[in-house]
């Protein structure tokens, strides 16, 4: 089930209509979100509010942000059926979160985006299955039926590199499904949904894309390369804020208390409960091997890792070379990234259960 040149060709015809969007943007045809004063900024978001966002969430409740300057930002949710690119494109937002998977389509297309912060060092992306399958090896979700994000492409990977065949199935947005069927295979992570159903007194077992060596930047900001240049130093600021951001939301419960309050205000389908075992859970993903490094900051060898692997899938033509740099550090704060260790743990009874133990793949 790998991408075939015919689908590629779809794709193009899709991304296509994107460039044009974005190139009337650029010359002024469709609003923007940019086109305000310096203070000004949008970010669209790629899922809905939720610890994965804790960065931006507490950079608002800290007052990190306005304390930068910018007093009219604007966060927008994001969620099954919303990606920031096309909004990049139709100059509704400044800056979006997607996927490097989904950025490095658009970039092989000729969109003119680039790639200016990644919040996770390892993408928390797999698949979960029920512990009382007995299931714990890949080889033993062949022949399944997989529930999975077409956007996300480790599925494809697994198939690939550990010689699995197995038939597929749109994800739509919810596990309730998952939750009743005794045999299913979904796409997910270890975190909120592990916990929902811990809730519901199902034990699941997890097998992260990043284990197959499918490891892409987990969760990247990008802007227009017009927006990066015209409007460089309200892209330093918002950077610097969202790395306080993260550094508060990781290591200062106080602060994480607050913003996690204002998550479940701004979501009304959040639980406080699974929010706080998710932001337990994911920050082994968030800091990966970065312990003390330039906090967003990324490396030339692990996109032209991910860029080769997505040419072996047909996910990207295999002629493609980048015209410019797929990403610029030259944004970023010179904040660093807190270490795993030392870290504090929850409120006490935050959570049901104990929190999650988990082990992800350095780089």
């Amino acid at each position: 089930m790998f991408c075939s040149s015919s689908r590629w060709a779809r794709l193009r015809l899709a991304l296509a209509a994107l460039v044009a969007a974005l190139v009337l943007a650029a010359c002024g045809a469709g609003s923007s979100a940019s086109q305000g004063s310096g203070d000004s900024l949008t970010v669209q978001l790629s899922w809905f509010s939720n610890a994965q966002n804790g960065g931006w969430t507490t950079a608002q409740t800290e007052g990190y942000l306005t304390q930068a300057g910018l007093t009219k930002v604007s966060i927008l949710p994001g969620g099954p059926n919303v990606s920031g690119i096309p909004l990049l494109a139709a100059g509704r937002a400044d800056i979006a979160v997607t996927t490097a998977e989904a950025y490095l389509q658009a970039k092989a297309q000729g969109l003119p985006v680039v790639a200016v912060y990644n919040e996770f060092d390892v993408a928390p992306t797999g698949v979960l299955v029920k512990k009382s399958t007995g299931w714990s090896k890949w080889q033993d979700l062949a022949g399944k039926s997989w529930t999975v994000a077409p956007a996300s492409l480790g599925w494809q990977w697994v198939q690939r590199t550990q010689g699995l065949r197995f038939t597929t199935q749109n994800f739509n947005g919810t596990y309730n499904a998952f939750f009743a069927e005794p045999d299913g295979v979904t796409q997910g992570y270890p975190t909120n949904t592990v916990y929902e159903a811990r809730k519901l007194n199902i034990e699941l077992n997890y097998f992260s894309y990043a284990s197959a060596g499918f490891n892409p930047y987990g969760q990247i900001l990008v802007v227009t390369e017009d927006y990066a240049k015209n409007h460089a130093g309200t892209l330093r600021k918002a950077l610097a804020a969202l790395s306080k951001g993260w550094t508060a939301y990781l290591t200062d419960i106080p602060a994480a208390t607050r913003a996690n309050d204002r998550m479940v205000k701004d979501n009304s389908q959040l639980a406080a409960d699974t929010n706080w075992f998710t932001w337990a859970g994911q920050r082994p993903f968030v800091i990966g091997g970065r312990g003390g490094q330039q906090l967003g900051a990324m490396a030339a060898g692990r996109w032209d890792t991910t860029v080769e692997q997505m040419k072996q899938m047909g996910a990207l033509p295999a002629d493609w070379n980048p015209a410019g740099p797929l990403f610029d550090n030259s944004f970023l704060d010179t904040e660093t990234m807190p270490g795993l260790t030392g870290l504090p743990g929850a409120p006490a009874g935050s959570f049901q259960g104990p929190a999650p133990t988990i082990s992800v793949p350095q780089n």
